[in-house]
């Protein structure tokens, strides 16, 4: 049988037959040690957020200083002391040349994530194997410090060079998506295989790398002051490199199918992919996903214009610089954090809330929030805005648990991926859109590119609610089992092992959380 003419689906459905030693053993499901915290993947998400956050500046100025040097053929002298007439000059013109590149290199670089997603994510569903994709975004990032050292090493290159040696590698590792969706499979493996609860082991993660966010984006600036390119990109790729091996030596696969022989490069992978996002599912579980779909591309459209528009909106509205807004950002995260702790601890398990109510909880925060940013005026009461917002990030923490729930273990990588790939299209769209709208307003209604935040996150209200009218409509959720749990061995070779593996998930999807 040829590579394009095998079944996929027959080959997706002998990862629940297949019983291997990377499977966890029996002593990880007794009651006892289920609930209990134990390190996954924190240190490799930590590591890797953490590079991230700690060269975000650097690699802005390393792009400027290279239009200004090599491109306009300014002394490096001028490009590099900051002050002047002179240099304000090389500065304008290195903007646009870098802005410029930046146009095309966005969409290159989304373009080829986005085709890696759509392959690898269905891939590690036929074989079961989460770990090559934990391996390829850090190994990308790898690659692309490397080149960055050896581009400061050996100068020369001009700006597009640059541009593009940082983008490719790190566009071909499939991104910090990839990393994210890889994660959030392999989490969601181990919490079928071991009983864990996926909503508070996805929100440590998900605290770990606020966490990692906080101390990069402080530490990255006032190292680049003090240590320079030098100082920055060596440590950006120890962490890297630190990520990379904890994967490699302590990540092990939970349910590895030995018997696929689908290639990753196999063109039915993407088709797979979308059939298995709109196929026919028992219940609501069909209407359940795409709305979560809709909510995760809202909390991306969200992060990127947050990214995109804020520094701007703070220096115009409140006259705020670099260094006041650093240590707000540095602030608002360590208050997210917090409320994270309190989603997880408060909310979900003492007062026990299902995932839809904390999601519902967390959009009327971030409305409030959002709306008192509008009408302030002052610094002071802008402080107090990220405790009205305490839990607005909690919409991140339930989402994807939420739509974990609703699919077998054998879809995660294919949802998953499909989720990056999408986010990846909308905020390629929606950037642009938010920077015209923004640019329309600042003279006249500063405020105005936080409207369309308030309205997605209404509608994110309205898909959690909806999702929980649904979720109450499951039949004989009275006697549904908890996801949770281990996977049984099948017999291989029979034909009703897709059935019984279907009606083995509809009887377990049932949350912990009371509906």
């Amino acid at each position: 049988m040829t590579e394009s003419s095998l079944d996929l689906q027959e080959l997706e459905k002998l990862r629940s037959t297949t019983c291997n030693n990377e499977t966890p053993s029996p002593k990880e499901n007794d009651p006892e040690n289920i609930h209990k915290w134990k390190i996954i993947l924190e240190p490799a998400l930590v590591g890797a957020m953490m590079a991230i956050n700690l060269g975000q500046t650097s690699l802005q100025n390393f792009y400027l200083r290279t239009a200004c040097s090599v491109d306009l053929g300014y002394s490096i002298e001028i490009c590099r002391k900051g002050v002047g007439e002179e240099f304000r000059s090389a500065e304008a013109e290195s903007q646009v040349i870098v802005s410029g590149i930046n146009v095309s290199r966005s969409f290159v670089g989304l373009l080829i994530s986005t085709v890696v997603l759509l392959f690898v994510g269905p891939w590690s569903d036929c074989s079961g194997r989460r770990k090559p994709l934990l391996i390829l975004p850090l190994l990308g990032m790898c690659v692309m410090t490397t080149g960055v050292l050896l581009m400061l090493t050996f100068p020369g290159a001009n700006t597009m060079q640059v541009l593009y040696a940082v983008q490719i590698p790190i566009s071909l590792g499939g991104n910090f998506g990839l990393l994210l969706a890889a994660s959030f499979s392999h989490i969601g493996d181990l919490c079928h295989a071991t009983g864990r609860d996926v909503t508070r082991t996805m929100g440590t993660h998900r605290a770990a790398i606020q966490i990692a966010h906080v101390v990069g984006s402080v530490s990255g600036p006032l190292l680049y002051r003090r240590l320079g390119f030098y100082g920055v990109f060596p440590l950006v790729l120890l962490l890297q490199l630190s990520s990379l091996v904890y994967v490699i030596l302590r990540v092990k696969d939970i349910n590895v199918n030995r018997e696929n022989k689908v290639s990753v490069l196999n063109w039915r992978l993407p088709l797979n992919s979308v059939r298995c996002l709109l196929r026919k599912r028992e219940g609501n579980k069909r209407m359940v996903i795409l709305l979560m779909l809709m909510v995760g591309l809202g909390d991306r459209v969200l992060l990127s214009a947050e990214v995109l528009l804020a520094y701007m909106f703070y220096r115009n509205k409140f006259q705020w610089d670099d260094v006041m807004f650093g240590s707000f950002l540095a602030y608002r995260n360590t208050i997210s954090f917090i409320g994270t702790l309190l989603i997880l601890n408060v909310l979900k398990r003492r007062l026990r809330l299902s995932d839809e109510m904390v999601g519902v909880l967390s959009c009327v925060s971030y409305m409030l929030a959002t709306s008192s940013l509008i009408l302030v005026s002052t610094t002071v009461f802008v402080f107090m805005i990220p405790g009205i917002g305490i839990i607005s990030q909690g919409s991140q923490v339930v989402q994807r648990p939420l739509l974990n729930k609703q699919i077998l273990p054998t879809e995660q990588g294919k949802i998953y991926g499909i989720l990056g790939a999408l986010e990846s299209a909308t905020q390629t769209l929606t950037s642009p859109l938010y920077s015209l709208l923004y640019t329309k307003t600042v003279s006249t209604l500063p405020d105005a590119w936080l409207i369309p935040g308030i309205i997605l996150a209404l509608i994110q209200l309205v898909s959690y609610l909806i999702t929980k009218r649904l979720q109450n409509r499951q039949p004989d959720s009275s006697i549904q089992q908890e996801k949770n749990i281990a996977l049984p061995v099948i017999e291989k070779n029979t034909d009703d092992t897709k059935d019984k593996d279907l009606i083995l998930k509809e009887t377990s999807s049932h949350t912990k959380d009371p509906l």
